[in-house]
């Protein structure tokens, strides 16, 4: 990897993860932390799983084409990774809608004239798949589930008994309280209180240093940083 390379070089530490888009009552993100990446097996699943991606792209790109809607989904591929959000970015891009939001509202959303239905990863499998490689599966924006505060810990429980490692408890969306909240849940069931800025590009995330997050000794012990 270009970026674990160049790491070395700077000598600085680095740290392999993956984010897995899993369905479970709603749509689950998966943080994949220090998931062995050199076994032929870990880079044979994670194509199948990119593979599942793509095929879904390809259906949303020809429902789009079937509303009036091109997108070039190849150019696409050039600028890197290609999901859902990055095809509504182009669309507003291309004055069809003005928001995101919208594009999901109108095509994208679950229901809606564009949306596909494709075989994706449950977040158990997300789970099992990071364990698997040796990695440690931490659930990602727990607030973007939507769900209510006791629907959200039974939710938990559920991955927790899963296997699940670790929450995403300091979001660059998330207010204090909302902080402290995932932060207590970490204690209560013994997961690593990870941060993140889920800095993708300039329209998606905070640019780093934007927002500090300092891990405590656990979380640094557990993900050896």
């Amino acid at each position: 990897m270009r970026a674990k390379r160049r790491a070395e070089e700077l000598q600085i530490k680095f740290l392999i993860g993956a984010e897995l888009s899993s369905v479970g009552i709603a749509e689950t993100h998966i943080l994949a932390y220090n998931v062995d990446i050199d076994l032929p097996e870990c880079q044979r699943d994670m194509q199948e799983i990119a593979a599942m991606r793509d095929r879904r792209n390809v259906a949303i790109v020809e429902k789009l084409a079937e509303h009036g809607i091109v997108i070039d989904l190849e150019e696409l591929k050039k600028q890197g990774t290609v999901g859902r959000a990055v095809i509504a970015r182009e669309i507003v891009k291309a004055g069809v809608c003005q928001t995101v939001q919208e594009v999901f509202d109108r095509y994208l959303g679950a229901g809606q004239c564009c949306f596909v239905q494709t075989r994706r990863l449950t977040p158990v499998e997300a789970i099992q798949f990071t364990l698997k490689y040796g990695g440690i599966p931490v659930l990602a924006h727990p607030k973007q589930l939507r769900l209510s505060r006791g629907d959200f810990e039974r939710y938990l429980k559920t991955l927790v008994s899963s296997g699940l490692g670790g929450i995403e408890v300091n979001y660059f969306t998330h207010n204090m309280s909302e902080r402290n909240y995932y932060g207590k849940l970490a204690k209560k069931y013994k997961l690593v209180a990870t941060g993140g800025s889920d800095y993708h590009d300039h329209t998606h995330g905070v640019e780093l240093g934007t927002k500090s997050f300092s891990p405590n000794g656990y979380t640094r012990t557990i993900l050896g940083i």
